[in-house]
């Protein structure tokens, strides 16, 4: 039996946000950010080999045809996927998720409701500067020129050690949020074939073991 074209749930949502936010009519476009990302993986599985054979066509041929069924449904599975996390997470796993792997609006809109979500319990209420924290939460730390706290801190007119907090608040919960949204997503991404089933990778470890 062939393995699960994904590495887990994390290794999925991230893949289907962003095929997804590439525009449906840039095929190219879309064809080789796949080639891309299959060819960083370090160790392929064989569905993934397939799958990149599949890309790139033929050798020599140059005959890809991007309209073809398998694109199409690949659009489908990835669309699948980001259904699920709308559908079956709560309102702040479902915001982190967003926050976390989505693109452009969506993942601004993650942030602006994980900022709402804050709100209730980290020690600050106002919701410029949350949604300004919430966006350096999810940022590298290379990326994060204009987001110093003390910046933040002068700018909405309070203490840098309410914001440093109120940051350490949300580096705590909303990595909670995170593990939380890839628990609940695991057993019908498992069920579906779209992840390997850790608890039997573990067993059959322990075996070898």
């Amino acid at each position: 039996m062939d393995k699960p074209l994904f590495a887990d749930v994390s290794h999925a949502l991230h893949v289907s946000y962003l095929a997804l936010a590439m525009p449906p009519r840039q095929k190219a476009s879309f064809r080789n950010m796949l080639i891309h990302l299959i060819e960083g993986i370090d160790e392929p599985t064989a569905a993934q080999e397939k799958w990149l054979a599949e890309l790139r066509g033929p050798a020599g041929m140059g005959d890809y045809d991007p309209d073809r069924l398998t694109m199409i449904e690949m659009r489908a599975q990835y669309a699948m996927i980001t259904d699920a996390a709308k559908t079956r997470l709560t309102s702040p796993e479902y915001a982190a998720v967003l926050a976390r792997y989505g693109h452009g609006p969506d993942k601004m809109a993650g942030c602006q409701r994980l900022a709402v979500y804050a709100r209730r319990s980290c020690g600050l209420t106002a919701l410029g500067l949350l949604t300004s924290l919430t966006v350096r939460h999810h940022l590298p730390r290379a990326q994060r020129d204009g987001y110093a706290l003390r910046d933040l801190a002068d700018k909405a007119k309070t203490s840098t050690y309410k914001v440093a907090q109120a940051a350490k608040w949300m580096e705590k919960n909303f990595r909670a949020l995170e593990a939380k949204a890839l628990e609940r997503l695991e057993p019908s991404f498992v069920a579906h074939g779209l992840v390997p089933d850790r608890t039997t990778c573990d067993s059959a470890q322990a075996v070898v073991a």
